[in-house]
């Protein structure tokens, strides 16, 4: 059952894949270079379930974060944003008590900071007007990849056999949706 939904997660994401790298080619704008990349990454960490490559993915998304954030953007306060701690550290120690401490450390810091200027960048773009507004549609995007992530991981812990009902499918399942998703909203984004 895992085997074949990871097949579905790897073939959407390389459907992911080639389409922001056919709209980078027509485009060159360095959005979707830089989705082209998370795709690639995360399609590849699917494929050969390596966490260094999913490491590598959501690196590129939160490269891809700055490049389509402004100066202003970026030294917006938002006190908001703290939420990302406040769920993330959390959740890291209850992960931790389930697997490997580095690598869970390690995920959960990546998924706080990318939340955390998701919802920094979210709260910016709704005081804007005009396209700059469009960017929240990506900061959405960003942070019901984080949400999805973290149901994924927290229903994993509880995890016994590989039954099709399990819910541990449908969250990735949803995820795998999620990830998909980023290409409109950072076309939208694009656009702004």
């Amino acid at each position: 059952m895992e085997l074949a939904d990871n097949f579905v997660q790897f073939s959407v994401t390389l459907l992911g894949f080639c389409l922001s790298g056919m709209r980078y080619l027509k485009g060159r704008k360095q959005a979707y270079f830089l989705l082209t990349c998370f795709y690639g990454c995360f399609a590849l960490g699917s494929l050969y379930w390596t966490l260094y490559l999913w490491v590598a993915s959501v690196i590129f998304l939160s490269i891809l974060q700055y490049s389509l954030s402004s100066a202003e953007e970026r030294g917006f306060v938002c006190r908001r944003a703290r939420i990302a701690f406040l769920i993330g550290v959390p959740l890291c120690i209850f992960y931790c008590t389930f697997g490997d401490v580095l690598s869970n450390l390690l995920w959960c810091g990546m998924m706080i900071a990318v939340s955390y200027h998701a919802i920094r960048g979210l709260t910016y773009a709704r005081t804007q007007t005009g396209a700059a507004r469009q960017l929240r549609y990506f900061h959405i995007g960003v942070l019901c990849y984080v949400a999805a992530e973290y149901i994924l991981w927290t229903s994993g812990c509880f995890r016994q056999g590989d039954s099709a009902f399990f819910l541990y499918y449908g969250f990735d399942v949803l995820l795998t949706g999620c990830i998909f998703a980023l290409l409109p909203a950072t076309g939208r984004a694009v656009q702004a």
